[in-house]
């Protein structure tokens, strides 16, 4: 910082950071898992219409196939994620735990409204232990608690908490259909289980859920900071009126709703219509095309004809 401005001094080491190898697998792995889905997914509502039944049994088959390795391999992915984080950043851990004070060993807190004025979660249902397990592969393991913090220096603890059980839900819930999508194509049953395949029509939009509910655990999570220890966010608004914000703000919803608008309606009339199936071209027979076999055999006789003057 010089004169209140803040320099970077080190761009490699700020791209590079010691969180980058894991938010960028994190990142890379949630988009083909959610391509998977939007695969399998359509194989699925193909199959269920009875619609191009070879294209629907290779979609699902590639997509679970994608879908069975990749989503637990970001289930671990994800707990290193997490521990790198509780490392470096122990207040967003404990924003998304909603974990107050350490009063014994961590449970693992599945729902609750986190009362951030009186600092405790109200209509709480948690699994003991169970977050001390995961947070630090202990069952008495403890975490940095939010009130080990100065209130000013929190992360706003409502929206992390539920984005980021949005998308740990949804990543349970790969797990489970791509689990069971294989256990159903190994008995050969797959094509057959109309529940399974509604179930499966109806993922193919959550891959694009859980991404947006990640980023938003991510960027609300880092608050107050904009670069942690360095800048706040109060700090480094810049002097813009508030009705030129808005106006900004109103026209980017307008112009990026419109264009995602038109393109998630273009997409939907390509899955609805299905592929184009040209017919294969027959091959061309010599009877359909008698002036050019009547040519072919006038200048075969000709080449017969001089071969026969040069033999005499």
């Amino acid at each position: 910082m010089r004169d209140g401005v803040a320099f970077p001094l080190d761009w490699i080491a700020i791209i590079f950071n010691p969180s980058f190898p894991y938010r960028f697998s994190h990142m890379m792995v949630a988009s083909y898992l959610t391509v998977a889905f939007v695969v399998a997914g359509v194989g699925a509502r193909y199959q269920l219409k009875g619609r191009h039944p070879e294209l629907a049994r290779t979609m699902l088959r590639m997509g679970l196939e994608l879908a069975i390795v990749l989503a637990p391999v970001q289930a671990l992915i994800g707990d290193m994620h997490g521990l790198n984080t509780l490392h470096h950043r122990p207040a967003k851990i404990a924003g998304m735990e909603a974990h107050w004070e350490n009063d014994g060993p961590v449970p693992l807190v599945v729902l609750a409204v986190p009362n951030e004025i009186a600092e405790h979660n109200d209509y709480e249902i948690a699994i003991p232990y169970l977050g001390s397990l995961i947070l630090s592969h202990s069952l008495t393991g403890g975490i940095p608690a939010l009130k080990d913090f100065p209130p000013k220096d929190r992360p706003p603890v409502l929206p992390i908490f539920l984005s980021f059980r949005i998308m740990v839900g949804i990543g349970f819930l790969f797990i489970f259909m791509a689990g069971a999508g294989g256990i159903l194509w190994s008995f050969r049953r797959l094509d057959r289980a109309r529940l399974y395949l509604l179930a499966l029509r109806g993922c193919w939009p959550l891959g694009f859920i859980a991404i947006i509910a990640g980023w938003t655990t991510t960027e609300v999570g880092r608050q107050p900071w904009v670069a942690h220890g360095v800048l706040r966010t109060a700090d480094a608004a810049s002097p813009i009126p508030a009705m030129s914000i808005a106006v900004f703000i109103a026209l980017f919803v307008l112009v990026y709703g419109v264009v995602f608008g038109a393109g998630i309606r273009y997409i939907r009339r390509l899955i609805k219509n299905g592929p184009e199936t040209k017919p294969a071209a027959e091959p061309e027979i010599l009877a359909n095309r008698p002036i050019s076999a009547a040519f072919e055999e006038g200048q075969a006789a000709e080449n017969v004809a001089i071969a026969s003057q040069r033999a005499e």
